[in-house]
């Protein structure tokens, strides 16, 4: 099985803060929204909001699951 390549953005987002990557996401939201850059570019950046998005939903996840602790 072949590993598929790390994109340069996902290492810089698994440091993110989950306040950093949304800021990020919703810059990405506005860009694509702009219908302004070329198609190659719109696929890079739908992939690192995909990440973004995934690297916030784990973020959350850990968050809800600390509350659950303090919680019990």
């Amino acid at each position: 099985m072949t590993e598929k390549p790390i994109k340069p953005f996902e290492k810089k987002i698994s440091k993110m803060s989950f306040e950093d990557a949304m800021m990020r996401l919703e810059e990405i939201v506005e860009i694509l929204s702009s219908q302004k850059i070329n198609l190659d570019s719109m696929i890079e950046l739908h992939e690192e909001g995909t990440a973004l998005k995934e690297h916030c939903t784990k973020r959350l996840e850990e968050a809800k699951m600390k509350i659950e602790t303090i919680k019990n």
